[in-house]
């Protein structure tokens, strides 16, 4: 990319709950991010498959899918795009997010959220993408422990 006015702004947001799309939409479009919302792991392949995005923000808990699976579906199709998690769920050692911790760490939201904690995520994430330093993305927003 040649210059930062033609980086990649686009942020795939992923969950089954509308208020929590419905928020992070608003409140992201608010900081100049560039927002897609669905609410099923299909619709999100089909945005994925249909221009890139530099981070996919989504629950773990998700109907269709578990976070686990679809982390490792977007790893293995190679999107390119940063990953992060969010959860309702206080720490679990049964959780998803826990099988996820075991092999690769993502920055974790934990609803409700707090508005510094999701922009710091959305800016490290940005950062990372344009940087290419994928050893970076691997460091926790808030500690499981």
């Amino acid at each position: 990319m040649s210059s930062s006015a033609e980086k990649n702004k686009r942020i795939l947001v992923v969950d089954d709950e509308v208020d929590v799309l419905e928020f992070l939409r608003i409140y992201l479009e608010s900081l100049d991010w560039e927002v897609t919302t669905v609410d099923t792991t299909q619709q999100a392949f089909q945005e994925l498959d249909s221009r890139p995005y530099f981070l996919v923000l989504t629950d773990i808990a998700m109907p269709d899918m578990d976070g686990y699976e679809f982390i490792s579906k977007i790893k293995e199709k190679n999107y390119g795009c940063q990953i992060a998690l969010m959860t309702g769920f206080g720490y679990n050692p049964k959780h998803t997010l826990v099988k996820i911790y075991k092999t690769i760490r993502y920055p974790c939201l934990f609803k409700p959220f707090n508005r510094a904690k999701v922009t710091e995520a959305v800016n490290n994430a940005f950062h990372v993408y344009n940087s290419g330093d994928e050893a970076a993305q691997n460091t926790d927003e808030e500690s499981l422990d």
